[in-house]
């Protein structure tokens, strides 16, 4: 669905015998270009290529451990611009292996959208991640935003007011993971997270697919 090539499914038997039709929404040349962080990468924060923990993370207290898959490299850039902002729906399931295999049995907060960028885009993409790759999720968190994230500066990402507020009559686990499809400053995953935090959560974690 990236490259409009024509695509040679890989069919098991019960895929034909419960007439299945065929998983695959990336093809294996377009997939390889999904460039996977590899082990030198910080120990808190999943930035690539340094060894031990970064200048960031050094500089923060009490860090949150942040775990990534794969590079923001440009394929990643054209996917999310055919996915996120042309809104190809479809693609939500280029990374149900992925997701299923790195967050099962972990209770997942997805980061939301404002209702203003639900209302544009039709869907959140985060969630479409996860409802694709079957994960069920606890929908915890309300998102107030004007401006979109990829608008601002690292300095106004890093500097600015928490986005988020609790639903109401939010019920807190003792532990969680939140998602979000790309990791830049930070700054989104860690307001999410201090939130929940101070409700009561004593063990947050953070995860994303790109970094």
């Amino acid at each position: 669905m990236l490259c409009h090539n024509i695509l040679a499914p890989l069919f098991q038997f019960s895929d034909i015998f419960l007439s299945r039709k065929p998983r695959e929404t990336v093809c294996r040349n377009c997939w390889t270009q999904f460039d996977v962080i590899s082990e030198t990468h910080c120990q808190i924060c999943y930035k690539p290529d340094i060894t031990g923990t970064c200048n960031d993370c050094q500089q923060v207290t009490n860090p949150i451990p942040h775990r990534a898959i794969f590079h923001y490299n440009e394929f990643a850039k054209f996917y999310f611009q055919t996915y996120k902002f042309q809104g190809d729906f479809r693609l939500r399931s280029a990374f149900n292996t992925v997701l299923t295999s790195s967050l099962k049995k972990q209770l997942i907060v997805p980061i939301p959208v404002s209702p203003e960028r639900l209302q544009t885009r039709g869907f959140n993409q985060v969630a479409g991640f996860l409802s694709s790759a079957k994960l069920p999720f606890l929908d915890l968190l309300i998102k107030n935003e004007a401006s979109h994230q990829s608008l601002k500066t690292r300095t106004e990402r890093l500097t600015s007011d928490n986005p988020f507020t609790l639903k109401d009559k939010a019920e807190i686990p003792d532990k969680l993971v939140i998602i979000d499809d790309i990791y830049t400053t930070g700054a989104t995953l860690r307001h999410a997270a201090s939130l929940l935090k101070n409700a009561g959560c004593a063990h947050v974690s953070t995860f994303s697919l790109f970094r």
